[in-house]
C-alpha cells in the first residue's frame, strides 16, 4: 500500500509538472510572438506591451495619469498630466539650533524649483522607459498640468512643457551627473519657466 500511495503521489507531481512546463511554453510562445510584432513596429503591439507593462505605474501613485499615442511606428508620444500637490511640499521643515522642528512655508522660488526639477526628471524617466520598451526613434513627452481659468472659472489643463527626445542623444547622456532641466537644451522643446512664476503654458511640439 504504502509503494501505492507513493507510486500515485510521483505520477500527480509529474501531471503538475507537466502542466505547468505548458504554461510557461505557451507563456514563452506569446512574448516571443509579441516581441516579433514590436521588433517588426506593429502599432498595435506597441499599446499592447505598455499595457503588460505598464512602466509608469509608480508615477500613477502620486497622482499622475498618462496617454500614450502614435500613428508613426518610429515615434511615440506621451501626455503627462502632473499633481503638483502630490509631490511638491508647501512647508518646509528643518532644526532649530536647539533641535526642535521648524515648519514654515517654502518660498515661491524653492516651491518653482523642485516643480520644475519633478517635471523634467519624469519627462527624462519617460523618455528612457519608452526606449527601453519600444523600438522608436523618438519619444515626445507633453506635460499638463490643471489650472484655474479666472475668466471662466473652471479648471483647464495647459501645456507646461513638450520636448522631443532622441534615442542616440539620451544614450550618450551621462545620467550620473546631469542636471534633468539642462538636459532638455540636449533636445527639441517647448518651456517656458520663471523662478517666481513656475511654469508658463506652452506650445505642443510635433503635434
Amino acid at each position: 500500500m504504502w509503494c501505492l500511495a507513493l507510486f500515485y503521489t510521483l505520477i500527480d507531481q509529474v501531471y503538475a509538472s507537466k502542466q505547468k512546463d505548458q504554461a510557461d511554453w505557451s507563456e514563452w510562445h506569446d512574448m516571443h510572438l509579441m516581441a516579433k510584432r514590436v521588433l517588426e513596429k506593429d502599432i498595435d503591439a506597441y499599446f499592447i506591451v505598455i499595457d503588460e507593462f505598464r512602466p509608469l505605474d509608480d508615477l500613477v501613485e502620486f497622482g499622475s495619469s498618462f496617454e500614450f499615442g502614435t500613428d508613426d511606428e518610429n515615434e511615440i508620444h506621451v501626455s503627462f498630466e502632473i499633481n503638483a500637490t502630490k509631490v511638491i511640499p508647501e512647508k518646509a521643515i528643518s532644526l532649530t539650533k536647539t533641535g526642535k522642528l521648524s515648519e514654515k512655508a517654502m518660498s515661491k522660488t524653492a516651491y518653482y524649483d523642485l516643480l520644475q526639477d519633478y517635471v523634467c526628471s519624469c519627462a527624462l524617466r519617460i523618455a528612457r522607459d519608452m526606449f527601453a520598451l519600444l523600438p522608436v526613434r523618438d519619444v515626445y513627452v507633453h506635460v499638463f498640468e490643471n489650472r484655474l481659468n479666472s475668466s471662466t472659472g473652471h479648471e483647464e489643463k495647459v501645456v507646461i512643457l513638450s520636448a522631443r527626445y532622441d534615442l542616440p542623444t539620451v544614450n550618450h547622456l551621462n545620467f550620473d551627473q546631469l542636471d534633468p532641466s539642462d538636459a532638455l537644451t540636449n533636445f527639441q522643446h517647448a518651456m517656458s519657466f520663471k523662478k517666481t512664476k513656475g511654469f508658463e503654458e506652452v506650445q505642443i511640439i510635433g503635434g
